[in-house]
């Protein structure tokens, strides 16, 4: 349970570092004096940053094979990400940084480090959607049970205001009264409790965030002191040689190295006094820079830190929980009204109450709708990226499926068909991952298309796995195996439309008034129909490419005859789908 918390803390830290580099530049470059000084520093800490990087790749996949066994899901999530690193060539982009640091292209390398954070806020979000993913559904399921908490005080309230307005014994009415705002405040003691154990949890998380932050920060700079003595002995040997080399020496060094340096060579009057002021103007400038630097750094740490704290203060309170403790009150308010028989006043605290409670409710409802969306989202975005290891697997097996088929069948050894048996195998562990995949699905289970063309996918796959396996390596196999790469592009291309629609219909609720929750689908039913009209097509073409190959003098009867009763099975579950979609069952 340590491991992964660590790996994302420690993406954070590297991303903070990379989004530093940039205002260090701007810091470094505010005189033509540190110009060259503030080059060679970014250098270094873009360097520093690839090495610490390539640790962490590699930290991914070295935890990946050992949590294997232990913890298959867990492992699986490693390898998507650092498969999903390799994808984006994160470590060559470094490089790439590095290289134009050194060249002096600064505004090019600014413009490739902001594509490198995007690349890691996406790999640290998928690093983070299994923990996140299990947050929401605790958190669902806490407030489902506060939702049916609450309606049960306004069903209790109402039914005292009922016996209010009928005019029953005051005696009675006060102890029901009671009983209602006793059950309320065992509901504010309740979510008082809840809350105090996520304040705890998520201190302690803060505060692990906050010691890995401050490390990666330290290591820069005591890489940067050790580097200052190597760097002042050659200028001083130069000093020795020349008055020029003194300038260049005091512009490098800074104001206590200077009066070091003074106090061992003599007394001031070896230096001319126009020397001397420059050095101290110098000197000046750089203290001031320096000055400069750590004031914007502390700034941007508080500008960092502060909506982390906000939005941590926000958590702390679950929403309605002002609402129901108003609501308790407007009830006690009501017992002392019914103590002097003032019906009338108490009915006006009952109803007051119902109103807050009804409030409460309301704020529930929406703290739900909106963890509904955001489950939704990191669904999305966790099928999205199992899709595209799928795809990058599936092109690697179908490039090497055309490698072998350039081979005349004649001149094919042993060599080609032990390729084809391990592309096989390639296929096999393709198919694990298309059932993962089919799972999730499931498990979400509003998506009818998409599950459908996943199972078409796996039975696919289970084909070329089979046919690779005996050396069948032609026009049939290929063209299965396009199938499969096209499916897959097409699905990954939908889940991506689908959170880019996310994102902007969360700007449109932000203006709408509240709602009450309602379970989105996956996807939206335009791309469920695109889908299976997809899926329509891909059968139309393979049987007209299997009816092609039967007319070959040499087509293999008992394989194209399976081909075709596999194409009527996918046949039938497509009507079945369509007809699901057309009735709503799914919903």
């Amino acid at each position: 349970m340590l491991n992964r918390p660590r790996i994302a803390c420690l993406l954070f830290a590297i991303t903070g570092v990379l989004l530093c580099a940039p205002v260090t530049f701007a810091q470094d470059n505010a005189t033509d004096s540190g110009a060259a000084n503030g080059k060679r520093d970014l250098s270094d800490k873009q360097e520093a940053i690839s090495q610490q990087f390539k640790r962490f790749e590699s930290t991914l996949h070295d935890l990946g094979e050992y949590m294997k066994k232990t913890d298959p899901a867990r492992a699986d999530l490693l390898f998507r990400a650092f498969g999903q690193s390799k994808q984006n060539q994160m470590t060559v982009e470094m490089q790439r940084v590095l290289q134009m640091l050194q060249d002096g292209q600064l505004g090019e390398a600014v413009e490739r480090q902001e594509n490198l954070l995007q690349n890691m806020q996406a790999l640290l979000a998928l690093l983070q959607s299994e923990d996140r993913m299990s947050e929401v559904e605790k958190e669902k399921e806490r407030l489902q049970n506060l939702l049916k908490d609450v309606n049960r005080l306004i069903g209790q309230e109402r039914d005292v205001r009922a016996a209010t307005e009928r005019g029953g014994n005051p005696a009675d009415l006060q102890d029901k009264q009671q009983k209602t705002a006793d059950n309320a405040k065992k509901l504010e003691a309740k979510i008082d409790q809840q809350d105090a154990e996520k304040n705890k949890d998520s201190q302690q998380s803060e505060n692990k965030n906050n010691q890995v932050q401050k490390d990666s920060d330290q290591k820069p700079s005591g890489e940067q002191k050790e580097s200052a003595p190597k760097e002042g002995k050659p200028e001083s040997k130069s000093d020795q040689k020349s008055d020029q080399s003194q300038d260049s020496k005091s512009q490098n060094k800074s104001p206590q190295q200077g009066k070091s340096d003074q106090s061992q060579k003599g007394s001031p009057q070896e230096k001319s006094p126009q020397q001397g002021q420059q050095s101290q103007q110098q000197q000046q400038q750089q203290s001031q820079q320096q000055q400069s630097q750590e004031q914007q750094q502390s700034q941007q740490g508080q500008q960092k830190q502060s909506p982390q704290s906000e939005s941590q203060q926000q958590q702390q309170k679950t929403p309605g929980r002002e609402e129901l403790e108003k609501a308790r009150q407007e009830m006690e308010k009501a017992i002392e009204e019914l103590k002097k028989q003032q019906k009338e006043n108490a009915s006006k605290h009952q109803d007051e109450a119902i109103r807050k409670l009804t409030e409460a409710k309301e704020k529930l409802e929406e703290m739900l709708r909106q963890l509904r969306e955001e489950e939704r989202e990191l669904k999305l975005a966790a099928m999205e990226a199992r899709l595209q290891k799928i795809l990058a697997q599936q092109k690697r097996v179908y490039a090497g499926t055309l490698s072998i088929d350039q081979v005349p069948e004649k001149e094919r050894n042993s060599r080609h068909t032990a390729r084809a048996v391990q592309l096989s195998r390639e296929e096999t562990m393709i198919g694990t991952e298309v059932d993962k995949a089919i799972l999730m699905i499931k498990d979400e289970g509003s998506s009818v298309a998409f599950g459908e063309a996943l199972t078409e996918v796996r039975e696919d796959v289970q084909s070329v796995s089979y046919r690779l396996n005996q050396t069948k390596v032609g026009t049939l196999t290929q063209e299965i195996e396009q199938d499969i790469i096209s499916t897959l592009e097409e699905m990954i291309e939908a889940l991506q439309k689908e959170m880019e629609k996310s994102e902007d219909e969360k700007k449109q609720q932000q203006q709408q008034q509240q709602g009450a929750p309602k379970d989105k689908s996956l996807v939206d039913m335009l791309a469920e129909v695109k889908m299976l009209r997809s899926m329509q097509l891909r059968v139309n073409n393979r049987t007209r490419r299997i009816e092609k190959l039967a007319q070959e003098k040499d087509a293999n009867r008992a394989d194209l005859l399976e081909q075709l009763q596999s194409l009527a099975d996918r046949q039938t579950r497509i009507q079945n789908a369509t007809y699901i979609l057309a009735t709503g069952k799914n919903k």
